[in-house]
């Protein structure tokens, strides 16, 4: 990724630090998270967990859907790092892992 010439706006050691983190930086968790940040849905979700730790049952209630639909935004933000559940016989209830709490903090201060 080297250029032929060194004439560059930031200094040489700096072209060679951000040489080093583009060649070696692995975006695909962020990439996972801004993807199942993408819907409107899921990022109320993460604003409404940030309150308090949700069973399934009341995000029906709350979201006006079907237990399908909202069992698959939940699966795209637990595949994606931001919730973990925890099952209590016919209750699975949602609260926002470390990641989901930085990803919290950043919507709450926007809505």
């Amino acid at each position: 990724m080297s250029s032929q010439s060194n004439d560059y706006r930031v200094s040489p050691e700096t072209m060679s630090d951000l040489e080093s983190i583009a060649a070696t930086c692995n975006v695909e968790s962020a990439r996972d998270i801004f993807q199942a940040l993408s819907d409107d849905r899921r990022l109320t979700i993460m604003r409404l967990l940030g309150e308090s730790e949700l069973c399934v049952c009341d995000m029906v209630e709350l979201f006006d859907i079907e237990y399908s639909k909202l069992s698959y935004h939940l699966k795209k933000l637990k595949e994606a790092n931001l919730v973990e559940a925890d099952r209590e016989g016919n209750y699975v209830t949602y609260r926002p892992t470390e990641h989901g709490e930085d990803v919290i903090e950043i919507v709450r201060s926007m809505c």
